[in-house]
């Protein structure tokens, strides 16, 4: 079996509504060297339509995560199944557009950064009507400056759900949280690590099914939590990667 070029990593936690669509729309951006690994946790029937679909497009694979301990936990599971020498992920609702992936590991695939990071709060983004909630766009520039300011780096959407990494930057980031702090760790460890980071501008709209299971205040307080222990690390590379 040929190495694919690209890993697109897809978290989803009972997404059976926009799943389908979601792995479409990727395979149509990345139609040939490419592999798309949904980590599928919770109850519902998401993991049952990425079967059926893997019968007539092989380079799609479903990772059943029984265990699953939080976003997080979800895209190191993808990271270790991965395959090919980039990855990227993408939210599973479509708030982000599948069809910005290609932008978005450009700059690895050239060889010119280790991490790209989608930013939906820089020039050239857009923001479509019913997006991003005004509460989370306040949270998301809090800790995005926040992160800034520890990390003496200008960073102006880490929470984005939208990311890509070389697979060897990855091993040396080696991210830990099982929860949404795993979106500030992989850049802040990233930069720590003295590797090159881009953002890359990026669209994003309303979800287009079901509810988030992101609670807002209570994310935000372990954020910054985690931050400050962040910062207060000694970074090592080439750490070894958490199960």
């Amino acid at each position: 079996m040929s190495i694919p070029r690209v890993s697109v990593i897809v978290a989803a936690l009972n997404e059976e509504a926009s799943i389908e669509a979601c792995v479409r729309r990727i395979l149509a951006v990345f139609p040939g060297d490419s592999e798309i690994l949904v980590i599928a946790g919770g109850t519902d029937r998401t993991a049952d339509i990425v079967d059926s679909m893997s019968a007539s497009a092989p380079q799609v694979r479903c990772i059943r995560n029984p265990h699953d301990r939080g976003k997080g936990h979800a895209i190191r599971v993808g990271v270790q199944h991965a395959r090919a020498p980039v990855h990227a992920q993408i939210d599973a609702d479509l708030q982000f557009l599948p069809e910005d992936l290609p932008r978005l590991v450009e700059p690895l695939v050239l060889g010119v950064a280790d991490v790209a990071l989608g930013t939906r709060f820089a020039a050239g983004s857009r923001r479509l009507p019913g997006g991003t909630p005004w509460v989370r766009t306040l949270g998301n520039a809090a800790v995005s400056g926040f992160a800034s300011v520890l990390f003496g780096r200008r960073l102006t959407d880490v929470m984005a759900g939208m990311k890509a990494w070389t697979a060897a930057a990855m091993r040396t980031i080696a991210f830990e949280s099982d929860n949404y702090s795993y979106e500030v760790e992989i850049p802040v460890r990233a930069l720590a690590n003295s590797l090159r980071v881009v953002e890359v501008p990026i669209t994003t709209g309303p979800r287009k099914s079901g509810s988030t299971n992101v609670r807002v205040f209570r994310a935000g307080v372990v954020l910054f939590r985690d931050l400050v222990r962040f910062r207060a690390e000694r970074f090592r590379p080439g750490r070894p990667a958490r199960p």
